[in-house]
């Protein structure tokens, strides 16, 4: 009896050394001497990104073109479901509601409230 109580002492003492490891901050993980210059403001960003996006803007003879009646190229995306990821994510759903189904009509424990 004794060594099934130290024992779980043992856990218990060693589970509570690793959660206040893990909550502790790491003085030498937050020590960093290479830590960049302060950033101008949120608006000299905004206002220099805003003429980075006006400089990069397409030609407006493009859009001229388009609302002139070209023809528009059609997506290229795929749905998720017509994917193989998706596929297999759609066959794992289905795969957990049929257990579910047979789980619970063929459950040998009668329910209580019957």
């Amino acid at each position: 009896m004794d060594f099934q109580l130290s024992r779980w002492r043992f856990v218990l003492r060693a589970l509570v050394l690793a959660l206040i490891v893990t909550a502790l901050p790491m003085p030498a993980g937050a020590d960093d001497a290479s830590q960049p210059s302060a950033r101008p403001g949120l608006r000299a960003s905004i206002a220099s990104n805003a003429k980075l996006a006006v400089a990069k803007t397409p030609a407006p003879a493009k859009s001229r073109a388009q609302a002139a009646g070209a023809v528009n190229k059609p997506l290229e995306s795929k749905s998720f479901f017509k994917t193989p990821v998706g596929l297999a994510v759609l066959g794992v759903f289905v795969a957990g509601t049929g257990y579910a189904i047979y789980s619970a009509s063929h459950d040998k424990i009668p329910p209580q409230g019957r």
